[in-house]
């Protein structure tokens, strides 16, 4: 590999900025940029008389463009080859790469930790005061260049990750898809017309099929077991009760749609004895109350004893004609619900005691919950393994990029003669 140079941004890229007058009649698609190099943010498009920008910075294929305001969170990339009419306002300036310096590689530098921290150097002070970033700073910034055919090599295996990348990010999109229309299938009377109510009709109300398969019936969480809200102790105790606990401590975010075996906090013993916090064993399926719209209604099923927060509920003492997996599951299927009638608060949107205790569900013998579980355990279980083959392939992506970046791992020249030979 070639001997690479130290070189200031403004060697080898240039401030281009075109700035179009807006005009009233003409509409005009708008971007933003992402943070953390994560590409554009396509917003809606505005009409010229709905904005009272006099001119926007027209965003051309393969130009950088960052955030002036939030370019201390990475906020910059550079802009797709087949990119459409786009544009933004004058806090996105805009430069165009030079003859030493590949577009497709100044896209890799914009997802690199060290240029978000020069950039976060460039942009001083706290929060709202914060100052911008001017172009004539941005462009004093120094990397590294590589010869051409370097950059050239470097991107394109990358770009062979990221092709691995996509396509299982497509697998497991797929199979998500695939569990979630097996469960409305195979918890099919209640749970179908719930969905078609939430898809089809304007109001809140939801109107649930009555016809069931020999056997089946229709139970409400209430009828089955006891609804019980966590508790939080006071914040004057937060460290005394959390400081080196050991007790599974669960909060709304914490539920994810899974079997929670471990949690980032834990509460101690002095704490569970002098807080009215009550420990709950394990397979007790819980659903958040509050905590934000889309935490509303998730649902996790408990691996080991543990406690939780007041924004959730427990659902203890369950019957023993319910399989606490089967209804983890159900609760799964009806999550189209909680959104409607946490919409529907009148305060912040959330879910109450009540609203837990009302849920209906469809439900078959212990056998058939049985059975129905071991389906839809074993497709999470397919889908889960692809999640985790996503996450490792972007932790090596990212480990592979940084070695390329620093030099570590050299790319030969004779991979140019490979690429020639499969194209």
């Amino acid at each position: 590999m070639s001997e690479w140079e130290q070189v200031r941004l403004d060697e080898v890229i240039a401030l281009d900025i075109e700035a179009v007058p807006v005009t009233a009649t003409a509409s005009y698609g708008i971007v933003g940029v992402l943070n953390r190099g994560r590409g554009l943010l396509f917003r809606e498009p505005i009409a010229g008389d709905g904005t009272s920008y006099k001119t926007l910075n027209r965003i051309r294929p393969n130009q950088i463009v960052y955030s002036r305001l939030k370019a201390f969170e990475g906020a910059i990339t550079v802009a797709p080859n087949d990119l459409g009419e786009a544009y933004a306002s004058q806090e996105f300036p805009t430069f165009t790469c030079g003859e030493r310096m590949l577009p497709e590689y100044f896209r890799l530098l914009t997802t690199t930790t060290r240029l978000w921290k020069q950039l976060q150097a460039l942009s001083t002070g706290m929060g709202g005061r914060r100052e911008r970033v001017k172009p004539a700073d941005f462009l004093t910034i120094a990397v590294a260049l590589p010869s051409l055919s370097d950059q050239c090599r470097i991107v394109d295996v990358v770009a062979a990750v990221d092709m691995q990348i996509e396509s299982v990010r497509c697998e497991h999109e797929c199979a998500t898809e695939a569990v979630r229309r097996a469960r409305l299938s195979l918890l099919s009377v209640g749970v179908r017309g719930q969905w078609q109510s939430e898809m089809t009709d304007s109001h809140t109300s939801l109107t649930w099929t009555e016809r069931l398969p020999a056997g089946w019936w229709r139970e409400t969480i209430g009828a089955v077991s006891v609804v019980r809200s966590g508790a939080t102790p006071r914040r004057s105790e937060q460290a005394r009760y959390f400081d080196g606990g050991s007790i599974p401590w669960v909060k709304s975010g914490d539920l994810n749609e899974r079997v929670i075996g471990e949690t980032d906090e834990c509460i101690t013993e002095v704490g569970f004895a002098e807080s009215s916090v009550r420990l709950l064993p394990a397979d007790t399926v819980l659903v958040a109350m509050y905590g934000g719209f889309g935490q509303i209604g998730r649902t996790a099923r408990l691996a080991v004893p543990s406690t939780t927060n007041q924004a959730i509920s427990a659902l203890t003492d369950l019957r023993a004609d319910v399989v606490p997996a089967y209804l983890h599951q159900a609760l799964k299927a009806g999550r189209p619900k909680w959104r409607l009638v946490a919409a529907s608060s009148r305060k912040d949107p959330n879910i109450s005691k009540r609203d837990v205790e009302n849920f209906d569900f469809p439900l078959p013998g212990l056998d058939e919950q049985r059975e129905i579980v071991d389906v839809l355990e074993g497709m999470e279980s397919a889908t889960d393994m692809l999640a985790g083959e996503l996450y490792r392939l972007s932790a090596f992506r990212s480990a592979l990029l940084a070695s390329l970046l620093n030099q570590e791992i050299e790319v030969p020249e004779s991979y140019d003669a490979l690429l020639e030979g499969v194209s």
